[in-house]
C-alpha cells in the first residue's frame, strides 16, 4: 500500500508535468490576441513629400457609401475649385464619387475641408490633418487645402483597397518657399495643353513655381554672315511686335491667361523669363541694329543707347500678361570681357522693373562678370554653376539665392553634357537644397539659412526639337518629380532607404489622370 501510493504520486506528478508542457507548446503556437501598445499605433504614412509631423493612433478611417466632401460653411466658397479637383481625382484613384456639400460639421466617413484654423504657424502652404471616423483638413489658404488633398490621395493609393486612411493627426508645411521647375520652351515649343499637364504633375509633389524660359537660340551662333539664319525663337506673340514671335510656335496673351488661371487652382505660379542680354538671337534677328558689333551675334549691344529702351518695351508689353510679381531677366553667359557694361545693364533692368513693383531674378554670374559696379542686392540669384557664382559669397554680400546647380539639377536631353536624367540616388542619399557642390563643402550653405529661398530643377533643350520629342522631355521630368518634390519640401522620412523611397514613388505614381506624351 505504501509502495502503490508512492507510484501513484509519481504518476500524478508526471501527468501534471506533461499536461503543463502540452499547454505551454499549444499556447505558444496559438496566435495571441493583440494588446494595444504604443508600438501598434499607425506609423507615418508613406507619401511624397514626407509629412513633417505625424502622431499615429490605432485603426483606420474608411470611405463608406454615405461619404461626402464637406466644405466648411464659413469658408467653403474660397476653395470650391480645389474641392472639385479633389472630387475628380478621388474618383480616378478610388472609384468612389463623393458629392460636394456645404456644412458646418462632418459626419462619419466624410472629408471636411476648412480655412478655419487657429494654427498660424502653418503659413501660406501648410495644412493640418485629423483622421478618425472622419477627416478634417484645415489650412490658412486654398493652396494649403489643395496640398492636403494631394496627401490624402497618396495615402489612399498606399491602401490595398484604396478606401482607408490610417487614423492619426498631421501637420505639414514646406521648408522652402521656392520649389521650382524651369522648362526651356525657347529652344523647343510645347503646346499649351502640355504646359497644363506639367502644372498638374508638379503640384502632385507640391512644387509651386513653373518657370518658363521664353526665348533662346541654338548654340554657337558666332559672328559670321549666316547668323541671321540660325535657329532662334521668342515664344510670346503680340501684334505690337509683328515678326518677333517664332513661326514654329508661340503663345498669345489668351494662352498665358488660360495657363495661369489653370495653374492657380493647383497652387502653381507661372514665372516668365525673357533672357537678356545673352541668349538673345531672336531679339537681334528682329532688331539687327541691336546686335553686338564685335561679339557673338546672340548678344545684345550694351553700348547702343537703343538697347535698353527696346528691352523695356518688351517688358511693358509682356509682363502685364503675367500675374507673378517675380520676373526672370536671364542675365547668364554674356561675354566676360564686357563685365562692367553687363553689371550696369542688370542694375538698369532692376531699377526699371523694381519701379513697377517686380522682384527681379537672374542666373548668378557675378564671379565671371568682373567690374566695379556692385549689382543690387535685391536681385535674387539662381546659382547654377559655382564657377559663375558662389552661394556663400552671394549670401555674405546680402543676396537671396535659389539652388539651381547644374551638376545635380540640370537635365539636357541627349546632349552628352550635364544629366540626361537626374541622378536621383545621389539626390536622395547625399543632397539637399543647401548643397551646391558635394566635393567642396566651402560652396555649400548652412541649414536653415534664411537667404536660401529654395531650389529648382531645369530642362534645357540644347538639341532643339529636331532630336528631342515631347515624350523624351516628359519621361525625364516625371522621373525627376518625386525626388525633387520630396527634397524641395523638406527632409525625407527618417530611416527610409533609396530602394524603399523608389517603391513609395511607384505606389503613389503620378498625378491622377495625367496626360503627357509617352515614349
Amino acid at each position: 500500500m505504501k509502495r502503490f501510493t508512492s507510484v501513484a504520486i509519481v504518476a500524478l506528478v508526471l501527468t501534471s508535468l506533461f499536461a503543463g508542457l502540452v499547454f505551454l507548446v499549444v499556447s505558444q503556437a496559438r496566435p495571441q490576441q493583440a494588446q494595444p501598445t504604443q508600438s501598434q499605433t499607425n506609423p507615418p504614412p508613406q507619401v511624397i513629400p514626407s509629412l513633417r509631423e505625424w502622431h499615429g493612433e490605432n485603426g483606420a478611417f474608411a470611405l463608406i457609401p454615405s461619404s461626402r466632401i464637406v466644405l466648411d460653411t464659413a469658408t467653403g466658397d474660397q476653395f470650391a475649385d480645389t474641392a472639385h479637383i479633389f472630387a475628380t481625382d478621388l474618383t480616378l484613384v478610388t472609384g468612389h464619387t463623393l458629392p460636394i456639400v456645404t456644412s458646418s460639421a462632418a459626419g462619419q466617413g466624410d472629408i471636411f475641408l476648412s480655412l478655419a484654423t487657429t494654427d498660424q504657424t502653418l503659413g501660406d502652404e501648410g495644412y493640418s490633418l485629423s483622421i478618425n471616423d472622419r477627416v478634417e483638413l484645415r489650412a490658412q489658404t486654398a493652396t494649403g487645402v489643395f496640398y492636403g488633398t494631394r496627401t490624402i490621395l497618396q495615402m489612399l493609393l498606399c491602401d490595398a483597397a484604396k478606401a482607408h486612411l490610417p487614423r492619426g493627426s498631421a501637420r505639414d508645411y514646406p521648408s522652402y518657399h521656392e520649389r521650382g521647375f524651369m522648362l526651356d520652351v525657347g529652344r523647343k515649343f510645347f503646346p499649351l495643353s502640355e504646359l497644363k499637364e506639367y502644372v498638374r504633375a508638379m503640384s502632385y509633389f507640391k512644387l509651386n513655381d513653373f518657370h518658363l524660359h521664353l526665348n533662346d537660340n541654338q548654340l554657337i551662333v558666332g559672328t559670321g554672315p549666316d547668323w541671321t539664319t540660325k535657329y532662334a525663337a521668342f515664344r510670346l506673340s503680340s501684334p505690337r511686335f509683328p515678326g518677333l514671335a517664332a513661326k514654329d510656335g508661340a503663345y498669345t496673351r489668351q494662352d498665358m491667361r488660360e495657363l495661369q488661371d489653370f495653374a492657380k487652382q493647383y497652387g502653381v505660379t507661372i514665372t516668365p523669363e525673357i533672357d537678356v542680354p545673352a541668349h538673345a538671337l531672336a531679339l537681334t534677328q528682329f532688331r539687327p541694329d541691336l546686335a553686338s558689333p564685335t561679339l557673338d551675334k546672340s548678344l545684345l549691344d550694351l553700348s547702343n543707347p537703343n538697347t535698353l529702351p527696346f528691352v523695356k518695351s518688351l517688358w511693358d508689353e509682356f509682363l502685364p500678361w503675367f500675374d507673378s510679381r517675380d520676373v526672370h531677366i536671364g542675365a547668364d553667359e554674356y561675354d566676360a570681357r564686357a563685365g562692367e557694361a553687363y553689371r550696369q545693364f542688370v542694375n538698369a533692368c532692376d531699377d526699371y522693373l523694381k519701379g513697377k513693383g517686380y522682384t527681379v531674378h537672374a542666373w548668378g554670374s557675378l564671379a565671371q562678370m568682373k567690374g566695379t559696379t556692385p549689382i543690387h542686392t535685391n536681385v535674387v540669384m539662381d546659382v547654377w554653376d559655382t564657377a559663375f557664382a558662389s552661394a556663400p559669397e552671394l549670401v555674405h554680400e546680402g543676396y537671396h539665392v535659389v539652388n539651381a546647380i547644374d551638376t545635380y539639377l540640370y537635365i539636357v536631353p541627349k546632349a552628352g553634357v550635364y544629366n540626361d536624367y537626374l541622378d536621383t540616388r545621389t539626390l536622395y542619399e547625399r543632397w539637399d537644397p543647401t548643397i551646391f557642390d558635394l566635393r567642396n563643402p566651402a560652396q555649400n550653405l548652412q541649414p536653415n539659412d534664411a537667404q536660401l529661398l529654395g531650389a529648382k530643377f531645369a530642362v534645357w533643350n540644347d538639341k532643339l526639337g529636331t532630336l528631342i520629342s515631347d515624350a523624351d522631355v516628359a519621361a525625364r521630368v516625371l522621373a525627376a518629380l518625386p525626388i525633387v518634390g520630396g527634397k524641395f519640401w523638406g527632409p525625407p522620412a527618417r530611416g527610409m532607404t533609396y530602394a524603399q523611397f523608389t517603391e513609395v514613388a511607384r505606389t503613389v505614381g503620378q498625378a491622377p489622370g495625367l496626360n503627357l506624351p509617352t515614349v
